[in-house]
């Protein structure tokens, strides 16, 4: 029996999926680029939002980890990026991602079993992208009041500026920034989020 002549539009569809090269081209065109800014905006409109949930929820933890035989308590840093890369990766992988990609883990990412995997869900993902802030015009360091070459950070995560230094706390308004490639004694950058614009790299 002869067989109908393949669809054109069949062929076109799954020619990614059969050849590795332009499978990984389309892969990068699938990314919702467009959606990277506006995740950016939700996920830390939910830091700032649930912060104080998140600070009550450690009180309380602490307390109880401290009598507890055989336990003890992390520090605040280390339950709020617990929480944090698990919201990072509902709210911002899951929404500009498709399934063959992942991000970069946000900040320390998740150290519940720090020693297995840093990632709450998909344990075993091999980052794909990551998110890295442009300058719109001029990145102030807020540290060193210098304008910063953000292509020579990586991007860490939210803080906010207090007294003299950074931390952990609402309401997020800028950016910690790492320098790329430095093991110890890294220099780190804080710029508002006001002067960065958001993008995705392919790593």
């Amino acid at each position: 029996m002869a067989c109908a002549p393949s669809s054109p539009v069949l062929t076109n569809y799954f020619l990614p999926f059969i050849s590795g090269v332009i499978f990984k081209s389309n892969l990068v065109n699938f990314m919702k680029v467009e959606l990277v800014a506006p995740a950016m905006e939700n996920f830390r409109n939910h830091l700032v939002s649930g912060f104080e949930t998140i600070k009550l929820a450690y009180e309380r933890y602490a307390k109880e980890a401290e009598n507890r035989p055989s336990d003890f308590a992390v520090t605040f840093e280390e339950y709020f990026h617990d929480w944090a890369q698990s919201n990072w990766e509902l709210l911002v992988e899951r929404v500009i991602c498709n399934p063959n990609e992942s991000l970069v883990i946000y900040g320390t990412g998740s150290d519940y079993e720090t020693d297995i995997h840093s990632r709450v869900f998909f344990h075993n993902a091999i980052p794909t992208h990551q998110i890295v802030c442009v300058a719109k015009i001029q990145a102030i360091d807020w540290i060193s009041g210098k304008v910063a070459d953000l292509s020579k950070f990586d991007f860490e995560g939210f803080v906010s500026t207090s007294g003299e230094w950074f931390d952990v706390s609402a309401p997020f308004d800028h950016v910690l920034l790492s320098e790329k490639g430095v093991i110890s004694n890294y220099q780190q950058v804080i710029v508002s989020k006001e002067q960065i614009e958001w993008r995705v790299n392919e790593i």
